[in-house]
């Protein structure tokens, strides 16, 4: 069928002037759609039919029963886009775009017919008819030249050249694809930016919109809050800044402070994972146009740095203590808020709950952030009114316990069990060394008001014990016994997670274990701590020398780290003296005496033991520490069979832990049968 002759259109075109309202993609596909049908009357003699389906598309947006000619919808279209620019790059971001890249009518031609082939399937079918028998949809840049030669004359692109060195090919906004000569190459428009473009998309693929949440302000440290106004000024007013580096510990509320500094610049703040702000250079360019601020959390290790491209969005950047970010980047660091602003913390956020006794002794003895205090506080109240009860420390302890922390599993695992001072048997100097420990802890952030000046200038709220004796002497229950005085988790450090064969993936696990136990303010248990903390040899070996550079990264992170850290080992001259000089106290903790075994028999039989001259013939004959009491004590209730111990029974199990240690039972012994 022959294509219909141009017929002029005065009415339909005073009609669609009309209408006002009209929306801006609609309009922006009237203009592209009238400029294919006119270069197909040239380039096709013919109608397939989908001629006559965009005629009726062009009739439908404006409203009139006939085809208005090319000449006069490019004059609507010029005369539209020169109006008011502030309610027109709100209307239609695309032409926001236009403005900042000064493109002129073919090259906003061009992109939007590269743009609507991603949302048009007339498109794609006008494209296929054009490009025949190469029915590939997109457009080849010899495909654009000639209509563009078409449209618009020799002044706009007249080559293939002028489509390649065109700025928004440079800026990665359209991309060429094809291992083909220049004419035959394609042109693309990531779709999600098109969207954008068009004010329709609010998302990214891997991204995550983080809007502005109605969290109240104590959640974030009043010094930040007050820095807010001042850093979106410079972020929004002078381009020579990149972005934003956001410091601080897990839960000390970084992601909320990004959100508010997105809305201080009315923007919105978007998740962005480091792999497509790195890959997708036109993803910095949808954040610009869509009002998204970039927040990337990166995992740094302590000698990793990130340098960024300069782009024409800021970004914000989420870090822990390691890492760098190169480039003119302004920093902020979130602290866990002190004593006085902890006690305000608590006391909203338990509310009516809110005892102040309570109140005073969990923002001395506990370092947490505003975020996790408001976590704890909430589980802590469910489990009051649960149990039908007030308040207490334990509910606090409880709820601590339970929340945990996902990451923290990964490297360490919980210790669970309460310890009393009653189930301890310790010699009363390692009781009171235990006393003093707890007492340093609960004071470890007031300790250094009114001393000297020279303490002022070093102060730091951690606390480091190295606990010294054989094995079965006590101290992994002494740690638990601690963390139970103060109401706080214990985790113990898993070596074998943490250490790793790949140069600088154990110092970056190591950084990861602290930043997280800092964040929940737990109570780190190094068991066997010589494998980290042991003496540094000369350094002769590439191992040897690896090994040197793991115990200097540990003795400079441990020296700065604010939480309780408890070190155990079996003799202390395998610990490093290096680090023996940065501990705040070493427990030596002895074989038990005659006392001690004696308290170690009665507290391990409890009501079913075989009596009171049975424990002291055992506390005078057997030189056993209290983990090999204990084994001596369950293998013999496993002989009596949930009955009263007999000396039979006992003799069973005496016999099986001096087997197990290669010796011979004493021959005293053997009258207990």
């Amino acid at each position: 069928m022959q294509a219909k002759p141009q017929r002029k259109a005065t009415t339909a075109i005073a009609l669609a002037e009309a209408r006002v309202d009209q929306c801006w993609s609609d309009e922006l596909e009237v203009w592209v759609y009238s400029g294919l049908l006119t270069f197909w009357r040239r380039a096709l003699p013919t109608d397939s039919g989908i001629y006559t389906l965009i005629q009726a598309r062009i009739c439908q947006v404006l409203g009139s029963a006939e085809e208005p000619e090319w000449q006069m919808v490019n004059q609507r279209w010029q005369q539209l886009t020169t109006g008011n620019q502030a309610a027109i790059s709100a209307a239609l971001p695309l032409l926001q775009l236009v403005k900042d890249y000064q493109l002129n009518a073919g090259q906003l031609f061009t992109l939007a017919l590269v743009g609507l082939v991603e949302t048009s399937h007339w498109l794609n079918l006008i494209l296929a008819e054009l490009q025949a028998p190469d029915n590939k949809p997109r457009p080849c840049v010899h495909l654009v030249c000639a209509l563009l030669d078409c449209l618009f004359g020799e002044t706009q692109l007249r080559n293939a050249l002028d489509v390649a060195e065109q700025p928004l090919i440079n800026e990665q906004v359209l991309m060429l694809m094809g291992d083909v000569p220049l004419p035959l190459q394609r042109l693309y428009l990531n779709p999600f930016l098109w969207s954008i473009l068009l004010g329709r998309s609010t998302s990214w693929p891997q991204c995550r919109l983080q809007p502005l949440s109605a969290q109240p302000d104590w959640l974030l440290p009043p010094s930040a809050l007050a820095e807010l106004p001042s850093l979106a000024g410079l972020l929004t007013d002078n381009s020579s800044f990149q972005g934003v580096v956001v410091r601080g510990t897990p839960h000390t509320g970084r992601g909320l402070f990004s959100q508010r500094l997105a809305a201080a610049m009315q923007l919105t703040a978007i998740d962005t994972p480091l792999e497509v702000w790195r890959d997708q250079p036109v993803f910095a360019i949808a954040c610009r146009y869509a009002r998204w601020l970039p927040v990337l959390r990166p995992k740094l290790a302590p000698a990793d740095a990130l340098r960024f491209s300069p782009s024409r969005s800021p970004l914000v950047v989420i870090l822990g203590s390691d890492g760098a970010v190169e480039g003119d980047m302004l920093e902020v660091a979130l602290e866990t808020p002190n004593q006085a602003e902890r006690l305000v913390i608590w006391q909203q956020a338990l509310a009516e709950e809110a005892d102040p006794a309570l109140c005073r002794q969990l923002a001395a003895s506990a370092l947490l952030s505003a975020r996790s205090i408001q976590l704890v506080a909430e589980h802590a109240c469910q489990l009051a009114r649960r149990q039908q009860l007030d308040l207490a420390l334990t509910h606090i302890a409880e709820a601590r316990r339970k929340r945990g922390a996902d990451k923290l599993r990964l490297l360490a695992q919980p210790i669970t069990r309460q310890v009393s001072a009653e189930a301890l048997v310790l010699p009363n100097m390692v009781e009171q060394s235990l006393d003093t420990v707890v007492l340093r802890a609960c004071k470890r952030e007031s300790l250094w008001e009114r001393l000297g000046d020279t303490l002022k200038v070093t102060p730091n709220p951690g606390v480091r014990v190295l606990f010294v004796g054989e094995s079965g002497t006590g101290k992994t229950l002494a740690a638990s016994y601690i963390a139970t005085r103060l109401g706080s988790p214990l985790y113990r450090v898993d070596l074998s997670a943490v250490m790793n064969k790949y140069i600088g993936e154990s110092e970056k696990n190591l950084a990861q274990l602290l930043d997280q136990a800092a964040a929940s303010d737990v109570v780190l248990l190094f068991d066997e701590a010589d494998a980290l903390f042991g003496n540094r040899g000369e350094g002769q070996e590439n191992g040897e020398r690896f090994a040197n550079m793991l115990t200097n990264f540990l003795l400079t992170r441990i020296e700065s780290h604010p939480g309780i850290v408890i070190l155990t080992t079996n003799s202390r001259e395998r610990i490093d003296n290096a680090f023996t000089r940065r501990l705040d106290s070493i427990v030596e903790f002895p074989l038990p005496g005659f006392e001690e075994r004696l308290h170690l028999w009665r507290s391990h039989f409890g009501e079913r033991g075989p009596g009171e001259d049975v424990y002291r013939h055992l506390a005078s004959i057997c030189d056993l520490a209290g983990g090999q009491v204990r084994n001596v004590v369950l293998t013999a209730a496993a002989y009596a069979q949930d009955n009263t111990i007999t000396n039979a029974n006992l003799l069973e199990g005496l016999r099986a832990e001096y087997r197990k240690q290669g010796r011979d039972l004493p021959k005293k012994l053997e009258g207990l049968a």
